[in-house]
């Protein structure tokens, strides 16, 4: 990943795609998504996305990801949660459990859904 990438990585894409199985209004955003900050936290990170029209379909309330980020070198896994605002995706915020160490590396990780 480049610095000052626009679109969401495919870390991003992955999770968002996971997320849509329970709000399907959001598959046709995803690819519509501009980033407009990456934060990372020592143990998660959040991205920061461009909101321009409402999408009501998509609703206000905050999505939390049905499964396990799986991710080397993070030994319980990682979750992740999705904000909007106007019907369209805010933030996305990702985080480990037990407040382990991620480097924001995402090489390798892998979502269980099981």
């Amino acid at each position: 990943m480049r610095p000052g990438q626009l679109e969401a990585n495919d870390f991003e894409v992955a999770i968002l795609r996971q997320m849509s199985r329970k709000v399907p209004a959001l598959t046709g955003m995803i690819g519509q998504l501009r980033v407009l900050s990456r934060k990372f936290t020592g143990v998660g990170s959040f991205t920061e996305f461009q909101r321009n029209e409402a999408d009501s379909d998509a609703g206000e309330s905050p999505i939390t990801l049905d499964g396990l980020i799986k991710m080397p070198r993070v030994p319980n896994g990682m979750g992740a949660v999705l904000f909007f605002a106007g019907g369209r995706p805010k933030c996305l915020e990702t985080f480990t459990f037990d407040s382990e160490h991620w480097d924001g590396v995402f090489d390798g990780f892998s979502i269980d859904t099981a």
